[in-house]
């Protein structure tokens, strides 16, 4: 069996109370950094922030995280592929 990705990592963090975060909301920024900066693919990313998938999809884009990231060429590479008569 392959494993491609496999979290298990304990990680502690010492917020003041100033910051007013609870363990969920500090969770789940976390594993949304993890996403936007590429560390994980979304559905992984969903796991540790203790969220289903759709729910993990829809703070993202809450929040203004992409969800796809294609570049010009790759929009006009897909348009261009779309338009290809089969």
């Amino acid at each position: 069996m392959l494993t491609l990705w496999r979290i298990n990592m304990r990680l502690t963090l010492e917020v003041p109370d100033a910051a007013n975060v609870s363990q969920t909301d500090a969770q789940i920024l976390f594993a949304m950094k993890l996403f936007e900066t590429d560390k994980l693919p979304l559905g992984k990313a969903a796991e540790v922030a203790g969220l289903s998938y759709r729910a993990f999809y829809e703070l993202l884009v809450r929040y203004g995280i992409p969800v796809v990231t294609m570049t010009e060429e790759d929009v006009k590479w897909e348009i261009g592929n779309a338009l290809k008569p089969r």
